[in-house]
């Protein structure tokens, strides 16, 4: 427990029980988390490949959140590939949704793959290209429209309607939800907005652009659940941001400042050296997609504008 007190310490705490010096349950207190301020983040989920619903950390999150620290989801497999030699062969049959999951908690993304069985295309969606984490604001959490009387869900414990964001200054907050259901339509307070907000909805797995509406369907993706962006609408203009990356619109570690005006759409890139980064946005009036692509000879800022 030293590296816990010592100034500077960073620590992953695995399943910490009463006082933190045990894996016995998966849930911290709140004692523990004030008592170790070196712990940063602590895992959030079952075993993988054990548990039942190990994936889901949307729920716990909220409790990790609440006494400041970050909910960590189990390491994971990244391809369907069977996994001979490991601690489980597998195969993981929803490697999107784990990869998903790992990057919206906000904490570590850990791929376990074997030597040559990892999935870089999909791994490299929840990263820049020097490997640092494009993250939201605030880890997925449980969807207030699970708790509305007036939604009718059969059980909150099951119910995967799971929402985050991104807060852009002066621009706007732009919302990421995930839906286990992929049957179901896409309703505004689902991602805690109104029918008459002005917002963009895109699906992540299809591409497709709709204006958020009382009700909005959308098509899911291979593994049967719903990915969706769901954007503010500025001056007329929408910024999708990277669509080859989960956090399509990650505040300061990918885009630092955004603006619209009646002419066009800025926005401040941050990108590390030898990257090419994929920003897109669309017009309101016709949605129909723009991208361009910035290349990075070293680390630096670039300006992209969209007219």
């Amino acid at each position: 427990q030293a590296a816990f007190l010592r100034p500077g310490s960073r620590v992953h705490h695995c399943m910490a029980d009463d006082d933190g010096t045990a894996a016995t349950v998966t849930l911290p207190h709140s004692s523990f988390a004030q008592a170790y301020p070196a712990v940063t983040n602590v895992r959030a989920t079952g075993d993988y490949f054990h548990a039942i619903n190990q994936w889901a950390v949307g729920h716990t999150s909220l409790f990790y959140w609440a006494i400041g620290v970050l909910p960590f989801k189990d390491g994971f497999y990244s391809s369907t590939n069977k996994q001979v030699g490991g601690q489980t062969v597998g195969p993981e049959t929803n490697p999107d949704r784990e990869a998903i999951m790992a990057t919206l908690s906000t904490a570590m993304v850990g791929p376990m793959d074997g030597i040559f069985l990892l999935n870089k295309t999909r791994i490299m969606t929840t990263c820049r290209a020097d490997g640092v984490v494009l993250k939201p604001d605030r880890p997925i959490s449980i969807s207030d429209y699970c708790f509305k009387a007036s939604n009718k869900v059969p059980s909150v414990e099951a119910c995967y309607v799971y929402q985050t964001y991104t807060d852009i200054a002066d621009f706007g907050r732009v919302h990421y939800l995930f839906n286990n259901d992929g049957s179901q339509a896409l309703t505004p307070d689902m991602v805690h907005l109104e029918a008459t907000d002005d917002y963009v909805v895109y699906n992540w797995y299809t591409g497709a652009l709709a204006k958020l509406s009382a009700s909005v369907t959308l098509a899911e993706g291979y593994e049967g659940h719903i990915y969706t962006v769901v954007t503010p609408v500025v001056n007329g203009w929408a910024l999708i941001g990277e669509t080859n990356k989960i956090v399509t619109v990650s505040a300061n570690t990918r885009f630092e400042t955004v603006t619209a005006t009646a002419t066009g759409l800025s926005a401040s890139v941050k990108g590390t050296a030898n990257e090419t980064v994929s920003v897109c946005a669309t017009k309101s009036a016709d949605l129909k997609l723009q991208c361009q692509d910035v290349h990075f000879a070293t680390a630096s800022t670039q300006t992209v504008d969209f007219k």
